[in-house]
């Protein structure tokens, strides 16, 4: 029986093999080339040009290759394929087939180059000339007559598998001239193992290309398994490897690595960066575990812990470290980002921020955060700058010479506005709390703002500071949609130190003692000499228990006196010029360039101070009359020495620069403001030519000589 069954299957065998070499020998594919171009035409409009053969392939599996294949683009195009290869194969296994099993062979690609362009008119060489002809919706077979199912009316349940797919040479290019950007792909080289549900196989990928002046290289490794439901399917061992430059910036490799990747799981993600920017160099590394939700609508970063370290000579101190630490959700649904337990530390301690952000994207994109700082010190994080030296008020006078001229100053103010294009971008809003800051040399203790930018509106609704023993509240606007740009600030500032503050922010020593600010300005233009030229507002000042360095009023009275008297002041080398003072307050207007006041009032212990004038916002140049009197007291500054000019005005002009004011004690209006000192000064002054000329004094001529003199006093 068995050997009958044998001889049965012998004489199949060669049936088959016969029929096979009958049909190799009689049927020639080659002869289906023209139908198979009208076809193609006819269906799809696509014009393809068969320039190889077709080959049969029978056993161990049926199949077919076929070369030197093309589908044509239309002659408006830059290339003249859609797509070509060299060549490809295909196959399928004949006995398996027998059990339900479609077991494709591996599918060869040789050559295979797409070519995608987009016209600046819209039109796309996807879109073929013509369209192919509708076809007609099958008609749904009776219900009461089952298709492909079994004799116990079960589906029949086929197995499919591909023994692998491999690409060489592959290459694509993207073109969009409406944009005028090109993406191009080559090298392309894709190899991938069994294809098989539930088995794990391996798959590989190689490739290089260019995006305008970019050229990237990638290849990558793993393992798939391929799941019955494709979405269900996993990875496993992926690694994946890139480099890329455009310009001077040099993408030298990034590694990412994922142990293993399923919906709903969680991977051990790793990765590290190398890369130079212009003459930075740029070390990235980390960790995380990301999961995908089964929905695949959320992803999550949970634990991220990254190190970011930075080298080059234009970095402060050549090198700048960064440690990133968050919990990050991505909703796609939601399209925002969530990011918390987020701590970053620059340069280990330098700079620690901690709290939360949460990214809504869109066209501009809206942020809202919430962060905390500790003590921060930017100049640690800055470039070296030789700051300029203090300069006490005791030396301006005596470098008043020197200073540049009012025109030349206002000649070195820009007019050029910012370009506050960006602000436009932003949808930014949130609080920042800082425990201190030191810029420069002005140092501030616990900080808090809370700052909205949106769409080129920058509100600043609290900005509130301890500094300099006292405390400053800020509010403000900026508006960049208009142009220039338009501003609003106030500012009260309370207890403040003053001599600190103004040795710390313009090193100079001008005034003492503690201070309240007030201020409310608006204007338009940021520019240095908008800033200046068209401000307007005002601003308040009381300070108290101080003193004005640079000038030392009771000295300028005993000059006074001695003068009166005909005298020389004695001026003590050791005198210090300095005006003790127990309230000092003005009140001041801005506007056109000007900063003008007319009720400064200063109450020293033995004096009292009034003045009137302004100044030059633009040419930084000062015009004050300072008028002082002598109170009741003889105790405080200038004691008994300026008693006799009790109830008598002292006027003194101060002119000069910021940087260098002068102070001089105006004698023609000290008299004229005084009708005893003048009366005084005149018969002081006709004793004396009486006594220099003796008769001649009588003579008219002389007489009217003395009469001018004496009207200069007027």
């Amino acid at each position: 029986m068995i050997k009958k069954i044998a001889l049965i299957l012998a004489a199949f065998v060669v049936v088959l093999i016969g029929a096979i070499a009958t049909l190799i020998a009689t049927v020639n594919p080659n002869q289906f080339k023209p139908l198979l171009v009208e076809q193609v035409a006819e269906q799809t409009g696509y014009e393809v040009v068969i320039g190889g053969d077709i080959e049969w392939q029978f056993w161990p599996s049926l199949g077919f290759s076929i070369a030197d294949v093309a589908i044509k683009n239309r002659p408006e195009f830059d290339e003249p394929d859609l797509m070509r290869l060299s060549r490809a194969q295909l196959s399928v296994d004949v006995l398996p087939l027998m059990s339900q099993t479609l077991q494709v062979g591996e599918i060869v690609l040789q050559d295979p180059h797409i070519f995608i362009q987009t016209l600046v008119n819209g039109e796309s060489n996807l879109t073929p000339a013509r369209q192919g002809p509708v076809q007609a919706a099958p008609e749904q077979q009776s219900s009461s007559t089952p298709t492909n199912s079994t004799s116990d009316g079960q589906s029949s349940a086929w197995t499919v598998s591909l023994q692998g797919l491999r690409v060489t040479n592959a290459s694509v290019v993207i073109k969009d001239n409406q944009v005028d950007t090109q993406t191009a792909l080559r090298d392309v080289n894709i190899e991938v193992g069994n294809l098989k549900t539930d088995v794990w196989t391996p798959f590989s990928m190689s490739l290089r290309g260019e995006q305008n002046e970019a050229t990237f290289e990638a290849q990558g490794q793993g393992e798939l398994k391929l799941a019955a439901d494709p979405i269900l399917s996993e990875l496993r061992e992926l690694a994946l490897t890139v480099s890329a430059q455009q310009g001077d910036s040099v993408l030298n490799e990034a590694n990412i690595t994922l142990d293993r990747f399923a919906l709903g799981q969680a991977a051990a993600l790793g990765f590290n960066v190398n890369a130079q920017m212009s003459e930075v160099k740029i070390e990235t590394s980390g960790k995380a575990q990301v999961t995908v939700s089964e929905m695949q609508d959320k992803v999550t970063a949970q634990g991220l812990d990254m190190l970011t370290q930075l080298s080059g000579e234009a970095l402060p101190g050549e090198s700048l470290t960064q440690e990133l630490a968050a919990d990050i959700v991505f909703d796609a649904k939601q399209q925002t980002l969530d990011i918390t337990e987020m701590t970053s530390r620059l340069n280990t301690d330098q700079v620690v921020i901690d709290g939360k952000m949460a990214i809504k994207l869109a066209d501009i994109p809206q942020i809202r955060f919430a962060l905390n700082t500790n003590r921060i010190d930017l100049n640690t994080l800055l470039p070296a700058n030789k700051a300029a030296p203090r300069q006490s008020a005791n030396e301006s006078q005596s470098e008043s010479n020197d200073e540049p001229s009012s025109s030349a100053q206002t000649a070195s103010l820009s007019q050029e506005e910012p370009d506050l294009s960006v602000l436009k971008t932003l949808d930014i809003a949130g609080s920042l709390a800082m425990k201190g800051l030191t810029v420069g040399n002005i140092t501030l203790g616990q900080t808090r703002a809370t700052v909205a930018i949106d769409r080129g509106k920058v509100d600043v609704s609290e900005l509130t500071t301890q500094a300099y023993e006292g405390k400053v509240v800020v509010q403000g606007m900026l508006d960049a949609t208009q142009t220039p740009a338009r501003y609003q600030l106030s500012k009260q500032a309370r207890d403040i130190a003053i001599l600190p503050l103004l040795e710390d922010a313009a090193q100079v020593d001008l005034l003492e003692g503690k201070g309240n600010v007030d201020i409310n300005l608006q204007g338009q233009g940021l520019s240095p000499y908008a800033l200046r030229q068209a401000i307007q507002g005002s601003a308040a000042i009381f300070f108290e228990d101080g003193a004005i360095n640079g000038i030392n009023l009771a000295q300028m009275l005993r000059e006074a006196k001695a003068t009166l008297r005909g005298e020389t002041a004695n001026k003590a080398t050791n005198d210090v010029r300095k005006t003790d003072f127990s309230a000092l307050t003005a009140s001041f207007t801005l506007g056109n360039g000007m900063a003008r006041t007319n009720d400064l009032l200063l109450e020293a212990p033995a004096l009292r101070v009034r003045s009137e004038g302004q100044t030059d916002l633009l040419k930084e140049t000062l015009d004050f009359d300072v008028f002082t009197s002598v109170v009741e007291t003889s105790k405080g500054q200038g004691g008994k020495d300026i008693d006799e000019l009790r109830d008598v005005t002292i006027p003194v002009t101060v002119a000069g620069t910021w940087q260098a004011p002068s102070y001089q004690l105006d004698i023609k209006q000290l008299l004229s403001s005084n009708k005893v000192l003048e009366e005084k000064a005149r018969k002081e002054a006709q004793r004396g030519i009486k006594k220099l000329l003796g008769d001649k004094a009588d003579d008219d001529k002389v007489k009217e000589a003395t009469n001018k003199l004496l009207n200069l006093f007027q």
